[in-house]
């Protein structure tokens, strides 16, 4: 998989502020209003993977994106609608429960899902930096204790990108461990993938971060039960204390008198809630830069100053985790529609030159890949804001062309996930559309 990644190449208006509760009605018409879309020779096929904007599509539909299984393992191919910079190169990205694609160059799209039967997703991540110098355990800096020995093996992806740990001590509960830059009282995560773990039951391979306070070591998300062949992402956050900077990596934790081995790769250590994609480091810290994704025709979804959308997105955050405002869609900085990171609502700003105003719902909850589905409008009869989650709980607000009627400018890009300096959170992409608006 590896290989074949590589080859492919204020405004001073009046400021109007609604909130919303829970209500089961749709604000949008997601049919459209019965005409074709405009420019419709423009459109193209949404690439490997993936429905685009095209004809066939319903009345009244511009331009779509859907994200499907990909043509290429961890690849998308964007329709020409759609633009992804992504400067990082050798970038990974997991695609089901044991899996992941490595060594995916700089402005690929990465095709995402967790699980096997789990929905796929374009990965759209922020700016992340993995303070473990080499994420793969084998020669210095990592180091071992108690006879434990280190080798090659082959990892999640399929390469030779994995550490394998083995316990040799009759007596002590053998390790290889790693230094690490500590940032104390940051709240940060470790991750990493383990496998192919010999072992009694009972037993366990353990990952440890010998800095983070004491109720993170006893997590049970640090642990895999032993013995297991299939590869698994494990991660943990804590608060980081004044203790040494070290991962630890157990094979065979439970009894000291214990000997096995276990398979360590892609280690992970993020100032985050939460974990990101893999970051491989080849001997230092190495900093993954945020995606960018922008429709690069906005003058076309943007019609005299009015816009429908609807985006289907997966946070890889739990409600509670973010740390940044999460632009979904990004005009302007008067005009976005974003996850608001102090209590989870979500937000619509509109700004033009009849005023401003500000719909907001109610804070949300969630869990981490769970999808939210949200329509957003702004027209003549005002604007409409509503989110799904799930498939199941429905929360809208809207405000009315007296107080909501405010067209937008019609600029050349409408950012998706982020903003111009790329996506402050990470999540994944499984839908957009764009509607004609009357």
């Amino acid at each position: 998989m590896k290989a074949a990644a590589r080859r492919f190449a204020s405004t001073g208006f009046p400021l109007v502020i609604l909130a919303a509760s829970a209500a089961s009605t749709c604000t949008l018409d997601l049919q459209g209003t019965g005409e074709r879309g405009r420019e419709s020779g423009t459109r193209s096929d949404g690439g490997a993977g993936g429905e685009g904007g095209a004809d066939g599509l319903p009345n009244g539909m511009l331009y779509r994106w859907a994200a499907g299984a990909p043509a290429q393992p961890g690849i998308y191919e964007l329709p020409r609608w759609l633009t992804l910079e992504s400067p990082t190169p050798d970038k990974t990205v997991q695609i089901g429960e044991s899996a992941v694609v490595s060594g995916i160059p700089a402005d690929v799209p990465r095709a995402r899902r967790t699980g096997d039967d789990r929905p796929w997703g374009l990965s759209l991540e922020s700016a992340r930096e993995n303070r473990i110098p080499l994420s793969t355990p084998g020669q210095r800096p990592w180091r071992v204790i108690y006879d434990a020995s280190l080798a090659a093996a082959r990892g999640p992806d399929g390469e030779v990108s994995a550490g394998r740990v083995s316990d040799e001590d009759a007596k002590q509960a053998s390790a290889a461990y790693v230094p690490v830059d500590r940032s104390e009282g940051s709240t940060s995560t470790v991750s990493g993938w383990v496998g192919d773990i010999d072992g009694e039951e009972g037993d366990f391979a353990w990952i440890r971060a010998f800095a983070f306070d004491d109720a993170a070591q006893a997590d049970a998300r640090t642990k895999v039960l032993a013995p297991a062949r299939a590869w698994r992402r494990i991660d943990f956050t804590g608060v980081e204390t004044d203790r040494a900077g070290q991962v630890w990596l157990y094979p065979a934790a439970g009894e000291a008198a214990r000997r096995s081995a276990a398979s360590f790769a892609f280690l992970n250590l993020e100032s985050a809630r939460y974990p990101s994609s893999a970051i491989p480091t080849t001997g230092s810290a190495r900093r993954r830069e945020a995606d960018v994704l922008y429709a690069n025709n906005a003058e076309w979804l943007i019609w005299k100053g009015w816009f429908k959308a609807l985006i289907e997105l997966a946070p890889n955050y739990a409600s509670g985790e973010q740390l940044a405002d999460h632009d979904l869609l990004y005009i302007d900085p008067g005009n976005r529609v974003f996850l608001r990171a102090s209590d989870g609502a979500l937000v619509m700003t509109a700004t033009g030159a009849r005023g401003a105003a500000t719909l907001a719902t109610e804070g949300l909850a969630w869990e981490r890949e769970q999808a939210l589905l949200v329509e957003v409008s702004s027209s003549p009869a005002g604007l409409s804001l509503q989110v799904t989650l799930d498939g199941e709980q429905e929360i809208s607000v809207d405000a009315p062309a007296a107080v909501g009627a405010i067209s937008v400018p019609e600029s050349g890009r409408i950012h998706i996930l982020g903003d111009p300096g790329g996506s402050q959170e990470c999540a994944d992409l499984r839908r957009v559309e764009f509607y004609e608006v009357h």
